[in-house]
């Protein structure tokens, strides 16, 4: 719990890989934002050249060629002087109101960590809008689909670090994120919070923009590498990570090599027609109501992919007995 609301200082941590115009969005609009008593902590590899000589702005190198963002957001969290932590990833911007907002809900919930969703940005092309169609639909997230809209206001034991904030004074309690994981390094930090008996606050009002990847083969990465170290977790961190909505996408893929390859055994082309049609039109009615007819004619496509590709990788995932960066 923060000890004030008034002018509580908020120290910003944004792991860089490498400098983007993304990035300089980044940069450019956390020193828009409407609050004052903040600093801004960039953690880069040794081969980055980026710099910065505004006074908000500490740019430190991590030692090493290539470290992921939860060792950098740890040597964030020991340099920082904030009372507060807000972890933003480098394809990320934040509301105006975005550190406002963390100290009134802070200070109201009394609690030592928050959160957010992270939207899709209005500026974002075609192929990202489709990539946030499927992430912000119950069909494409599940009950996870409020980290990519504004849900309702609910305690959780897991979210991604786009949009977390914690105090220092918990993640030194907890030795902050000490992972090398990539994709995944956020649900280990939640976890340690959660066993400490600390609690996590998602308000809709919270709210960063998030770059979305490329559809389909950017995002067919991204969303695989999450598929992949879910699998992992489900065994290292059952906790939070054995839960049947993140074996349905891989449920559903093997249902669907079944159901295609008994209706070909079979040859029951004309049931398997029927199923397709139902399942397409289903999902184009449903996304007509907040998607663009374009997008919502892709969509039922586009989640096919998706929970193909996060399934295929999340059961590798089980079968792996180590898994890093």
């Amino acid at each position: 719990m923060i000890k004030s609301k008034k002018n509580t200082k908020i120290s910003i941590i944004i792991p860089l890989f490498k400098e983007t115009e993304y990035f300089r969005e980044t940069i450019r609009e956390c020193l828009a934002l409407n609050y004052d008593n903040f600093e801004i902590l960039v953690g880069i590899d040794n081969n980055s050249a980026f710099r910065s000589d505004h006074t908000k702005v500490t740019v430190f190198k991590t030692g090493k060629s290539l470290t992921g963002p939860g060792e950098k957001r740890d040597i964030g969290i020991l340099r920082a002087s904030g009372e507060l932590i807000a972890f933003l990833d480098d394809d990320s911007y934040p509301d105006k109101k975005w550190l406002k907002k963390i100290v009134e809900v802070m200070g109201s919930k009394k609690v030592s960590a928050v959160c957010g969703p992270g939207l899709t940005p209005p500026a974002d092309n075609f192929s990202k809008k489709l990539t946030g169609a499927i992430l912000s639909s119950r069909l494409g997230s599940g009950p996870y689909f409020y980290r990519f809209i504004k849900g309702r206001p609910s305690l959780v034991d897991d979210y991604p670090a786009y949009n977390l904030i914690v105090t220092r004074a918990a993640l030194l309690k907890i030795g902050g994120f000490k992972t090398k994981f990539y994709g995944g390094e956020d649900t280990t930090l939640c976890l340690k919070l959660i066993q400490s008996g600390e609690k996590i606050y998602y308000h809709p009002d919270i709210v960063v923009y998030h770059h979305r990847r490329e559809f389909p083969f950017e995002y067919m990465r991204q969303v695989g590498n999450v598929g992949l170290h879910r699998g992992f977790f489900a065994k290292k961190y059952p906790q939070t990570s054995f839960r049947i909505s993140y074996f349905a996408p891989a449920i559903f893929m093997l249902g669907s090599i079944v159901f295609i390859s008994m209706t070909f055994i079979l040859e029951k082309f004309q049931f398997l027609i029927a199923v397709v049609s139902i399942y397409y039109f289903s999902v184009f009615l449903y996304s007509l109501i907040v998607n663009t007819i374009l997008i919502s004619l892709l969509l039922p496509i586009a989640l096919l992919i998706n929970h193909w590709t996060y399934g295929f990788k999340f059961i590798r995932g089980l079968f792996l007995n180590k898994l890093e960066r």
